[in-house]
């Protein structure tokens, strides 16, 4: 137990910096949302790391609820600024990209009943933090080595539809319970404060949710800026 706290402790000073100014003008943050009828195995493409080319319109934010099925819900960071850090630490002062993001996601349910929550699980080149609200209300991943673009998700959530229902039901990125923010976590080990919410998910129901494009916008007017007088 005491070996576990120590390790969590180091994982917090590490990748949960305290607020200063990050290097990135305008991050969002986004969900997707895939349904299978079983677990798959191996993970499916798309679930941590975007396929391309080509990249895709927009996110993957609506799936049909069937009865007895899973929802894995990534969770996508995008309106970087570019260039994107190659590494991570001060040589990406001025630079743009992300090393993870801590958050929470609450359900809502309107008609019907909500889907089970099974698991908050880290992403390749991503290591999955400690939770001391529980999950998924503090979820948290940091990278293991560099520096990510949008097309790297850092995590997914997964969960299950227990029963025949088809009502639908909505996912959103809320603060985390632990840190009381959902702020990007840039390459500097710092917080992107203006860090804001894209987009929500939707399983069941007709959908009445707009899906964003996956970058939100392909380089941030603050990063063309920087990158002119760099």
């Amino acid at each position: 137990m005491a070996r576990w706290l120590m390790l969590s402790l180091l994982f917090l000073s590490v990748a949960v910096p305290a607020c200063a100014a990050g290097g990135n003008h305008a991050p969002k943050v986004s969900l997707e949302v895939y349904g299978f009828e079983e677990e798959p195995d191996p993970l499916p493409a798309g679930i941590c790391v975007h396929e391309f080319p080509p990249f895709p319109s927009e996110l993957p934010c609506y799936a049909v609820r069937l009865p007895y099925s899973f929802y894995y819900i990534p969770v996508h960071v995008c309106a970087l600024d570019h260039p994107i850090c190659p590494t991570t630490g001060v040589p990406c002062i001025g630079l743009g990209g992300y090393v993870g993001l801590a958050f929470g996601l609450s359900q809502t349910a309107p008609t019907g009943s909500p889907l089970m929550f099974m698991s908050w699980n880290a992403c390749y080149g991503f290591l999955k933090g400690p939770s001391a609200a529980g999950e998924p209300a503090a979820c948290l991943a940091s990278s293991t080595a560099l520096c990510h673009d949008w097309y790297d998700h850092e995590g997914y959530l997964v969960y299950l539809n227990t029963s025949a229902g088809t009502d639908k039901v909505y996912f959103d990125i809320v603060n985390s319970a632990d840190l009381n923010n959902h702020y990007v976590i840039n390459c500097l080990s710092t917080y992107d404060e203006n860090t804001t919410i894209g987009g929500r998910a939707q399983v069941g129901g007709a959908q009445d949710i707009l899906c964003p494009g996956p970058t939100a916008v392909e380089e941030s007017t603050w990063g063309r800026i920087k990158t002119i007088y760099r």
